[in-house]
Protein backbone atom coordinates (compact mmCIF):
# COMPACT_ATOMS: atom_id res chain seq x y z
CA UNK A 1 0.00 0.00 0.00
CA UNK A 2 1.04 3.21 -1.00
CA UNK A 3 2.38 5.99 1.90
CA UNK A 4 0.67 8.84 1.79
CA UNK A 5 3.87 10.95 0.73
CA UNK A 6 3.72 8.60 -2.46
CA UNK A 7 0.18 9.33 -2.51
CA UNK A 8 0.19 12.71 -2.50
CA UNK A 9 3.75 13.19 -5.12
CA UNK A 10 1.14 10.84 -7.30
CA UNK A 11 -1.22 14.10 -7.17
CA UNK A 12 1.62 16.38 -8.05
CA UNK A 13 2.79 15.51 -11.33
CA UNK A 14 3.07 17.41 -14.88
CA UNK A 15 1.23 20.62 -14.92
CA UNK A 16 0.72 20.53 -11.42
CA UNK A 17 4.27 20.26 -10.48
CA UNK A 18 5.16 22.97 -13.12
CA UNK A 19 2.79 25.30 -10.97
CA UNK A 20 4.10 24.28 -7.90
CA UNK A 21 7.95 24.88 -9.45
CA UNK A 22 6.81 28.59 -10.62
CA UNK A 23 4.79 29.66 -7.24
CA UNK A 24 7.80 28.76 -4.36
CA UNK A 25 10.59 30.08 -7.10
CA UNK A 26 12.27 26.88 -7.61
CA UNK A 27 13.64 24.59 -10.80
CA UNK A 28 11.01 22.06 -11.16
CA UNK A 29 13.61 19.28 -10.61
CA UNK A 30 14.46 20.79 -7.40
CA UNK A 31 10.26 21.12 -6.28
CA UNK A 32 10.32 17.41 -7.42
CA UNK A 33 12.99 16.03 -5.12
CA UNK A 34 12.64 18.16 -1.93
CA UNK A 35 8.74 17.70 -1.69
CA UNK A 36 8.72 14.26 -0.34
CA UNK A 37 11.49 15.30 2.26
CA UNK A 38 8.99 18.43 2.77
CA UNK A 39 5.96 15.88 3.40
CA UNK A 40 8.17 13.72 5.57
CA UNK A 41 9.38 16.47 8.18
CA UNK A 42 5.21 17.19 8.55
CA UNK A 43 4.36 13.64 8.85
CA UNK A 44 7.18 12.90 11.46
CA UNK A 45 6.31 15.71 13.46
CA UNK A 46 2.76 15.17 13.37
CA UNK A 47 3.39 11.69 14.60
CA UNK A 48 5.80 12.60 17.36
CA UNK A 49 3.30 15.16 18.55
CA UNK A 50 0.19 12.31 18.39
CA UNK A 51 1.97 10.00 20.86
CA UNK A 52 0.84 12.56 23.58
CA UNK A 53 -2.90 11.89 24.11
CA UNK A 54 -4.26 15.18 24.50
CA UNK A 55 -2.23 16.18 21.46
CA UNK A 56 -3.66 13.23 19.38
CA UNK A 57 -7.38 14.88 20.22
CA UNK A 58 -6.42 17.93 19.32
CA UNK A 59 -4.82 16.92 16.34
CA UNK A 60 -7.83 14.97 15.67
CA UNK A 61 -10.17 18.12 16.34
CA UNK A 62 -8.72 20.12 14.13
CA UNK A 63 -8.93 17.50 11.22
CA UNK A 64 -12.58 16.98 11.57
CA UNK A 65 -12.98 20.59 12.02
CA UNK A 66 -10.90 21.88 9.29
CA UNK A 67 -9.13 19.55 7.08
CA UNK A 68 -12.02 17.39 5.68
CA UNK A 69 -10.09 16.65 2.45
CA UNK A 70 -11.64 18.93 0.51
CA UNK A 71 -7.97 21.16 -0.63
CA UNK A 72 -7.07 17.62 -2.40
CA UNK A 73 -10.77 18.45 -4.89
CA UNK A 74 -8.85 21.03 -6.93
CA UNK A 75 -4.99 20.56 -5.89
CA UNK A 76 -3.85 23.19 -9.27
CA UNK A 77 -6.24 26.12 -7.96
CA UNK A 78 -5.09 25.33 -4.06
CA UNK A 79 -1.65 25.41 -5.37
CA UNK A 80 -2.43 28.81 -7.07
CA UNK A 81 -3.77 30.18 -3.94
CA UNK A 82 -1.96 28.41 -1.26
CA UNK A 83 -1.00 31.28 1.01
CA UNK A 84 -4.83 31.74 1.89
CA UNK A 85 -4.45 28.68 3.37
CA UNK A 86 -3.62 28.32 7.53
CA UNK A 87 -0.37 26.80 6.40
CA UNK A 88 1.85 28.93 8.36
CA UNK A 89 -0.86 28.45 11.47
CA UNK A 90 -0.34 24.59 11.17
CA UNK A 91 3.68 24.57 11.11
CA UNK A 92 3.26 27.08 13.96
CA UNK A 93 2.01 23.91 16.15
CA UNK A 94 3.43 21.27 14.29
CA UNK A 95 6.98 22.22 14.58
CA UNK A 96 7.01 24.65 17.07
CA UNK A 97 10.18 26.73 17.64
CA UNK A 98 11.98 24.01 15.49
CA UNK A 99 11.00 25.28 12.23
CA UNK A 100 13.70 27.76 11.62
CA UNK A 101 16.28 24.48 12.67
CA UNK A 102 14.23 22.49 10.24
CA UNK A 103 14.50 24.96 7.45
CA UNK A 104 18.10 25.70 7.73
CA UNK A 105 18.42 21.76 7.62
CA UNK A 106 16.29 21.38 4.57
CA UNK A 107 17.94 24.30 2.76
CA UNK A 108 21.46 22.80 2.99
CA UNK A 109 20.17 19.08 2.24
CA UNK A 110 17.69 20.48 -0.68
CA UNK A 111 20.32 23.23 -2.22
CA UNK A 112 17.60 25.72 -2.33
CA UNK A 113 17.38 28.56 -0.25
CA UNK A 114 15.55 28.94 2.86
CA UNK A 115 12.80 31.16 1.62
CA UNK A 116 11.80 28.71 -0.93
CA UNK A 117 12.15 25.73 1.34
CA UNK A 118 9.60 28.14 4.24
CA UNK A 119 7.35 28.53 1.06
CA UNK A 120 7.18 24.58 0.03
CA UNK A 121 6.42 23.82 3.77
CA UNK A 122 3.63 26.59 4.05
CA UNK A 123 2.26 24.55 0.48
CA UNK A 124 2.60 21.25 1.94
CA UNK A 125 1.28 21.89 5.07
CA UNK A 126 -2.89 21.65 4.79
CA UNK A 127 -2.46 19.09 1.73
CA UNK A 128 -0.72 16.69 4.64
CA UNK A 129 -3.57 17.53 6.99
CA UNK A 130 -6.04 17.27 3.86
CA UNK A 131 -5.38 13.73 3.21
CA UNK A 132 -5.39 12.75 6.94
CA UNK A 133 -8.48 14.76 7.48
CA UNK A 134 -10.13 12.56 4.49
CA UNK A 135 -8.82 9.37 5.81
CA UNK A 136 -10.23 10.20 9.37
CA UNK A 137 -13.50 11.21 7.92
CA UNK A 138 -13.83 8.18 5.87
CA UNK A 139 -13.06 5.53 8.12
CA UNK A 140 -14.26 6.97 11.53
CA UNK A 141 -10.73 6.67 12.84
CA UNK A 142 -10.21 7.53 16.71
CA UNK A 143 -7.84 9.68 18.11
CA UNK A 144 -5.17 6.33 18.96
CA UNK A 145 -6.33 5.31 15.88
CA UNK A 146 -5.06 8.27 14.41
CA UNK A 147 -1.78 8.40 16.19
CA UNK A 148 -1.01 4.41 15.27
CA UNK A 149 -1.44 5.44 11.41
CA UNK A 150 0.66 8.41 12.03
CA UNK A 151 3.38 6.34 13.43
CA UNK A 152 2.86 4.03 10.72
CA UNK A 153 3.16 6.66 8.18
CA UNK A 154 6.27 8.25 10.18
CA UNK A 155 8.56 4.71 10.35
CA UNK A 156 7.08 4.37 5.64
CA UNK A 157 8.78 7.95 5.72
CA UNK A 158 12.21 6.84 7.23
CA UNK A 159 12.34 3.78 5.45
CA UNK A 160 11.67 5.58 1.71
CA UNK A 161 13.98 8.51 2.58
CA UNK A 162 16.85 7.41 5.00
CA UNK A 163 19.00 10.41 4.08
CA UNK A 164 16.48 12.49 6.23
CA UNK A 165 17.72 10.82 9.35
CA UNK A 166 19.15 13.82 10.84
CA UNK A 167 16.55 16.19 9.62
CA UNK A 168 14.05 13.99 10.80
CA UNK A 169 15.77 13.24 14.19
CA UNK A 170 15.91 17.30 14.85
CA UNK A 171 11.85 16.76 14.60
CA UNK A 172 11.26 13.31 16.43
CA UNK A 173 13.46 14.19 19.26
CA UNK A 174 16.88 13.58 18.66
CA UNK A 175 17.15 10.93 16.35
CA UNK A 176 20.54 12.30 15.07
CA UNK A 177 21.55 12.56 19.08
CA UNK A 178 21.20 8.63 19.19
CA UNK A 179 24.56 8.10 20.65
CA UNK A 180 23.10 9.50 24.19
CA UNK A 181 25.33 12.81 25.65
CA UNK A 182 28.63 12.07 26.42
CA UNK A 183 29.06 10.74 30.73
CA UNK A 184 30.77 13.69 32.56
CA UNK A 185 33.95 12.87 34.14
CA UNK A 186 34.49 14.63 37.31
CA UNK A 187 37.80 16.96 37.56
CA UNK A 188 40.77 15.30 39.59
CA UNK A 189 41.69 16.00 42.86
CA UNK A 190 44.46 17.83 43.27
CA UNK A 191 47.11 16.92 45.66
CA UNK A 192 47.75 20.12 48.30
CA UNK A 193 50.20 22.25 47.13
CA UNK A 194 54.02 21.03 49.01
CA UNK A 195 54.30 24.85 50.84
CA UNK A 196 50.92 23.94 52.61
CA UNK A 197 51.95 20.53 53.60
CA UNK A 198 54.83 21.93 55.41
CA UNK A 199 52.93 24.43 57.15
CA UNK A 200 50.35 21.73 58.01
CA UNK A 201 52.95 19.29 59.92
CA UNK A 202 54.66 22.11 61.28
CA UNK A 203 51.53 23.59 63.45
CA UNK A 204 51.11 19.92 64.42
CA UNK A 205 54.85 19.12 65.96
CA UNK A 206 53.68 22.30 67.82
CA UNK A 207 50.88 21.28 69.06
CA UNK A 208 52.18 18.06 70.59
CA UNK A 209 55.33 19.75 71.98
CA UNK A 210 53.17 22.11 74.08
CA UNK A 211 50.48 19.23 75.26
CA UNK A 212 53.64 17.24 76.27
CA UNK A 213 54.72 20.28 77.60
CA UNK A 214 51.46 20.41 80.05
CA UNK A 215 51.22 17.09 80.81
CA UNK A 216 54.88 17.06 82.03
CA UNK A 217 53.74 20.42 84.47
CA UNK A 218 50.79 19.34 85.91
CA UNK A 219 52.93 16.23 86.74
CA UNK A 220 55.28 17.71 88.41
CA UNK A 221 52.97 20.11 90.21
CA UNK A 222 51.28 17.08 91.52
CA UNK A 223 53.75 15.45 92.87
CA UNK A 224 55.15 18.73 94.89
CA UNK A 225 58.10 18.98 92.73
CA UNK A 226 57.01 22.67 91.40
Amino acid sequence: MASMIESVMNMLGGDTLDKISQQVGVPKDKAKQALPDVMAVITGALAKNSKNEQEAKSISNALAKDHDGSVLNNISDYISNYRAADGDGILKHVLGDKRAEVEQSLSKKEGLDIGSISNMLTMAAPIIMGMLGKKQQQEGLSASALSSILGQESNQAQSLFPNMGDILGQVLGGMSQSQGTTPTTPAPQQPPAAGTTKKRSGCATVMIVLVIALVVYFALRACGIM
